[in-house]
């Protein structure tokens, strides 16, 4: 909703702006607004495909690690007391996320989650006669972690593919170039006209935020993250 206000905002004052005023410019603007406008759909468009598909990366990276500490929990049943120990691990890991509504805070600070739990079942299985049964729950236990040492290095790792800075600017500059040459397109005191420019430097600007959103991991706030820690945690009390 505050994305559409902004939106709506950009499309107000554009269209005021080209309404209000007009560049007397002898420059035939039609060449260069085409080719910056091609150059900014190519570029915009290859960031975003490249975005979109770190986006998808993460999430599915996240669910599964996320499904395997579910199953790790699950499976610690078959060791008594150590369950609840497991739980109480298992919260100290997903409360910040739910706390500070950001997916990547177990990877972007120091967490020993992996090496708890690893630390908890040396101590709860060595030495002892375990049944078929706990030797199977342990065997994919012990998976899970190191599945889970691997996802965790590929999704900080696909955390820091930001859109660099260089990639940045030349998006803005091409933005300014094609609102220059709008401006230069006489519309002054011409209300439809200003309107259809006002609606297509708003666009711009939609673009950007769009991009901004992948490149920052945001475009759909909670869902990468949110709920799948809420529902590790819901496991863990007994809701599901």
């Amino acid at each position: 909703m505050r994305d559409i206000k902004y939106i709506f905002g950009f499309f107000i004052i554009f269209s005021a702006i080209f309404y209000i005023f007009t560049i007397k410019s002898d420059i035939d603007v039609k060449v260069f607004l085409t080719v910056a406008t091609f150059l900014f759909a190519i570029f915009s468009g290859f960031l975003i495909a490249r975005q979109g598909t770190r986006y998808s990366a993460i999430r599915d990276d996240l669910n599964r690690f996320d499904g395997d500490m579910s199953f790790i929990y699950r499976a610690s049943g078959h060791f008594g007391e150590a369950q609840k120990e497991i739980g109480e691990i298992l919260k100290k890991h997903y409360t910040p996320v739910l706390e500070s509504k950001t997916w990547y805070y177990p990877f972007t600070h120091k967490t020993t989650t992996i090496t708890d739990i690893h630390s908890l079942y040396e101590k709860v299985t060595g030495g002892k006669n375990l049944t078929s049964l706990q030797n199977a729950a342990l065997s994919q236990t012990l998976r899970g972690l190191l599945e889970g040492q691997g996802l965790r290095k590929n999704m900080i790792s696909l955390y820091e593919e930001r859109v660099p800075r260089l990639q940045w600017f030349i998006l803005y500059f091409l933005v300014i170039i094609i609102l220059i040459n709008l401006l230069i397109i006489p519309s002054q005191f011409e209300f439809l006209t200003s309107i259809f420019k006002g609606a297509f430097g708003a666009l711009l600007f939609f673009v950007l935020i769009f991009l901004k959103k992948l490149d920052r991991l945001e475009f759909f706030e909670g869902a990468i993250g949110e709920n799948s820690a809420r529902d590790v945690l819901d496991i863990i009390e007994g809701e599901k």
